[in-house]
């Protein structure tokens, strides 16, 4: 990565390159799936399915349909793996559920990062 620095506050007359050319720190290894999906669920789904699945993110108050409590033993014995995946890329209305479940396309081509991302809504069934 290459951040570019503008010199704007020179004194009158004086000579300075436009620019200078800065090197980015390397970057640390990428996130394993499994790391990434953590950081999803984090960042993400707690808002409003919070930290533990059960719907009662920060946000939920706000929603007038209430999030998905993940931690259902009935729900989760309702829903396949498959389906579980589809809303997560697709959001809630790509299968014909709530608009609030925001779509998330990006993880479209990281399976890996789906796939672990559905185990950790399973783990909130207990």
């Amino acid at each position: 990565m290459l951040v570019v620095l503008a010199a704007c506050d020179q004194p009158a007359g004086h000579v300075k390159p436009a620019a200078t050319a800065v090197s980015a720190p390397a970057s640390s290894a990428p996130a394993s799936p499994v790391d990434e999906a953590k950081a999803l669920a984090q960042n993400r789904c707690a808002s409003c399915h919070g930290a533990g699945g059960k719907g009662d993110g920060p946000n939920a108050a706000t929603l007038p349909v209430k999030p998905r409590d993940l931690s259902q033993k009935e729900w989760q014995k309702s829903v396949s793996d498959a389906q579980i995946r589809a809303v997560i890329v697709k959001g809630g209305a790509g299968v014909g559920k709530s608009i609030l479940m925001p779509p998330n396309p990006d993880l479209e081509a990281k399976p890996e990062v789906v796939d672990a991302l559905v185990k950790l809504v399973r783990g909130y069934g207990g």
